[in-house]
């Protein structure tokens, strides 16, 4: 598996000035980046893969790139990868398609080929300065790094998504679905080969 020391290798073959910090408290997901580092959410970033069905039928993974606490909301990231359909990755799915431990999946080291969108909101509701904080596949430490670098050494490809916080889709579920136990199961299909028109 990935860690921080792929991350920092990375970053130095491409003379790209980043820190590896360590964190006060373990972080289980990138989601507890901001406890364990005492900083604002907004500094930090989490990676959200995806299972995405291609409008030829071809299915991936994707990684999007969004801020500590939030998902995209399913039809925004539809829109935004002009695909069919999408489902949350499993565990058993991010670990083996990205080499990272699922919830620590660093933007860094993906695999050649795999596409990773972030949201054009990043960085907005920071500390006011341009670092960020990311996962790097382990607990005890995170990757601190200027947004704009992250990004370029990422091979990011930034979009506008509408981003919510994560237990909003908890409630809402995944085509409408209450009960948590069918979420991982559970998918999003854009029925018509159409984009919806905006209005107003």
């Amino acid at each position: 598996m990935k860690s921080a020391l792929d991350v920092h290798r990375e970053l130095l073959a491409r003379g790209v000035a980043h820190e590896i910090v360590r964190l006060r408290t373990p972080a289980l997901s990138a989601d507890d980046l901001p406890e364990a580092l005492d900083v604002p959410r907004g500094s930090c970033v989490a990676v959200r893969c995806y299972c995405v069905t291609r409008r030829n039928g071809r299915s991936v993974m994707v990684a999007v790139l969004v801020r500590a606490g939030d998902t995209p909301h399913p039809t925004s990231l539809l829109l935004a990868l002009d695909a069919t359909g999408l489902r949350p990755a499993n565990a058993g799915e991010i670990n083996e398609g990205t080499d990272y431990a699922a919830g620590l999946v660093s933007p860094l080291c993906l695999p050649s080929g795999m596409p990773l969108l972030a949201d054009a909101a990043l960085g907005a509701d920071g500390d006011g300065s341009d670092a960020v904080y990311a996962a790097v596949g382990e607990s005890g430490v995170a990757l601190a790094i200027h947004l704009h670098d992250l990004l370029v050494a990422a091979d990011a490809q930034v979009t506008s998504l509408t981003a919510q916080p994560l237990s909003e889709l908890d409630r809402l579920g995944w085509d409408g679905l209450d009960d948590r136990r069918e979420r991982p199961a559970a998918s999003v299909r854009l029925l018509t080969g159409r984009r919806p028109r905006r209005t107003g």
